[in-house]
Formats: C-alpha cells, sequence, structure tokens
C-alpha cells in the first residue's frame, strides 16, 4: 500500500504593531545600535506594541483591530532619556513622559484576537532597545557607552502606528501606517 505524502503547511504570517519615532538625533541612536543590537540591520529603531506573534488571523483581520483601537487614543507626547539593563542581555532607552498612555494603548491593543499573545510573565515597559550582549562585559561597556551618549531627553510625539509584517528571516516590513485619533 502506497502511503501518503503529506506535504507540510506553510508558516502561519507573523505580525506586530511598532512606533518609529523621528526624534532629534534619531542617527545618534541608529549608529549605536549599529555598533550593539544584532536587530538593527533589520529593523530601524523602534517602540514595540505588540510584539511579533503567528497568527491564521488574516491581515485585515489584525489591522482592523489595530485601527479600532487607535482611532481612540489621540496622539501621545513622549520623553525618552533613561538608560538601563535589562535581562542580563539588553540596553533600554526608558520611556519617562507618555510612559502611562503608551502603557494603556499596549494593553488595549492586546485585547480581543490579540489577547491570546500577550505574554503575561512579562511586564510591559516602553522601551526603545539600544543594545543585546550575551557577554556581560560587552554589555557592562554598551551601558556605560549609552549612559554617556544618552544623557539628555529624546521627545516627540506619537501620532501613528505601523503594522508589520515580521519575516521568518527577522526581516521587518511596514504593511500600513495606523493614525491615532487626530479629531
Amino acid at each position: 500500500m502506497a502511503r501518503l505524502r503529506r506535504v507540510p503547511r506553510p508558516p502561519l504570517p507573523r505580525f506586530a504593531v511598532a512606533w518609529f519615532p523621528a526624534f532629534k538625533g534619531i542617527e545618534e541612536i541608529e549608529a549605536f545600535r549599529a555598533r550593539h543590537d544584532p536587530m538593527a540591520p533589520l529593523v530601524p529603531a523602534h517602540l514595540s506594541l505588540v510584539f511579533p506573534f503567528a497568527t491564521s488571523h488574516s491581515r485585515l483581520q489584525v489591522q482592523v483591530h489595530v485601527e479600532r483601537i487607535a482611532a481612540r487614543f489621540p496622539p501621545i507626547p513622549v520623553t525618552f532619556k533613561r538608560v538601563r539593563t535589562e535581562a542580563n542581555e539588553f540596553v533600554f532607552l526608558m520611556a519617562s513622559r507618555g510612559a502611562a498612555s503608551i502603557k494603556e494603548l499596549h494593553d488595549r491593543l492586546y485585547t480581543r484576537s490579540l489577547r491570546q499573545h500577550l505574554r503575561d510573565d512579562l511586564p510591559y515597559e516602553p522601551h526603545i532597545t539600544l543594545a543585546r550582549h550575551t557577554e556581560f562585559p560587552r554589555l557592562e561597556a554598551a551601558l556605560a557607552e549609552a549612559e554617556e551618549t544618552f544623557g539628555g531627553a529624546h521627545e516627540a510625539v506619537i501620532r501613528s502606528l505601523a503594522l508589520l509584517s515580521a519575516g521568518r528571516d527577522g526581516k521587518i516590513a511596514i504593511l500600513k501606517e495606523i493614525a491615532l485619533d487626530t479629531a
């Protein structure tokens, strides 16, 4: 008896939601990330609001959900200024002003069909990743350099979110810019 050959299913699409800052001096942040963050060639500096997740939902379903949530939020003035390490591996530029509003937006995005993708084991703290090193001496050096380099405030206003496609190779593509409520 001939054995049926099972055809593998294609991987589920992966989506994410982020904000790409346009700070004065963003070039300095990108140059720092190019030296210290292996993700820098794949995605510019960003604030993740929904981390990459695989889903059987269509792009349109995810997009409509994000649009509904974004339409309820006014633009968010933000300041990023404090640098810190996380999990003995990352250096983050932390949000100060606007952090509570960003967290609320994050929490609302993870409702309904996206609720199942929320990681309850990690508290959400709005940040931009500056560096990632698994070797502690390199992490310490990156932290010291970041503290010296990014001592000032980086200010902007979140006016839109980007719905992203996250490829299996790590490459990120912007599918759609979605405006916050501007009325």
